[in-house]
């Protein structure tokens, strides 16, 4: 059934788990496969997520290939993907993605607010909710951009630990635009140490978290992130900035 604004973020009803399943098992070697073929994916420190039975997952958004390759990380578990709501709403592309796992973004502090609840639930069937912190997808960056708070309010308020997922993207042998350059950079995802919301969150007096270390949290992820890139040779020589939008589909919310 296709999303409309207001419904729940998520079908979890049985029926509907058990087609995602099916689906996900069935498309996700395929998709995978094709990912390899292009960016020779491999991962890194998958060992890092086995403690963990609920945890928000970060990542920086490099290529429209990452909610398949990231998936790779957490098998034989599946994860909730979050997206652009005006991408869910589509009705044929919508509903796949929410078939594959895909939770819409809705706008506003309203709609943080109907994601924390549904983050309550949706932990208890999956252990992991993975954000694209930098709000859009900026096709082969490795200096990534500022982090929106959503993600460590959720960590915040639920109490769980955020664990990085980095993608570091190298040239391989041959330097790009070389006779054996690649045309596509190798990536590898790799899976960092996790970051507790108490170690930076404060709250003010009236309970709530105040915004300031909020961003502080953000931020110290962030950095860790980008550390991680330097550390590995990252290479911006493939970078093409801000990828467009599917015309007709998310272009508008």
């Amino acid at each position: 059934m296709p999303y409309r604004r207001g419904r729940p973020l998520a079908d979890i009803s049985i029926p509907f788990e058990l087609a995602s399943a099916i689906t996900f098992y069935l498309i996700w070697p395929i998709a995978e496969l094709i990912n390899f073929i292009f960016f020779s994916g491999t991962y890194e420190n998958r060992r890092k997520l086995k403690p963990f039975k609920k945890a928000v997952l970060v990542a920086n958004h490099t290529n429209a290939f990452d909610p398949v390759h990231l998936s790779g990380m957490v098998l034989p578990n599946r994860t909730w993907h979050t997206m652009l709501e005006a991408t869910v709403l589509s009705p044929v592309l919508g509903t796949l993605t929410r078939l594959l796992g895909g939770l819409p973004l809705p706008m506003g502090m309203s709609g943080l607010q109907r994601l924390l609840q549904f983050a309550e639930t949706g932990l208890k069937r999956r252990r992991f909710i993975l954000f694209y912190p930098e709000g859009e997808c900026y096709l082969y960056n490795q200096e990534i951009k500022d982090f929106k708070p959503g993600a460590f309010y959720i960590s915040a308020s639920l109490n769980v630990p955020v664990i990085p997922l980095v993608t570091v993207l190298k040239e391989g042998c041959c330097k790009r635009g070389t006779f054996w350059g690649r045309p596509f950079p190798k990536q590898v995802s790799v899976a960092l140490d996790a970051v507790y919301p108490s170690d930076y969150v404060k709250k003010d007096e009236n309970g709530d978290f105040t915004p300031a270390s909020i961003r502080e949290f953000a931020e110290a992820v962030r950095q860790k992130m980008q550390q991680e890139i330097y550390r590995r040779g990252g290479t911006m020589a493939y970078y093409k900035g801000q990828m467009e939008r599917m015309k007709g589909i998310n272009d508008k919310n």
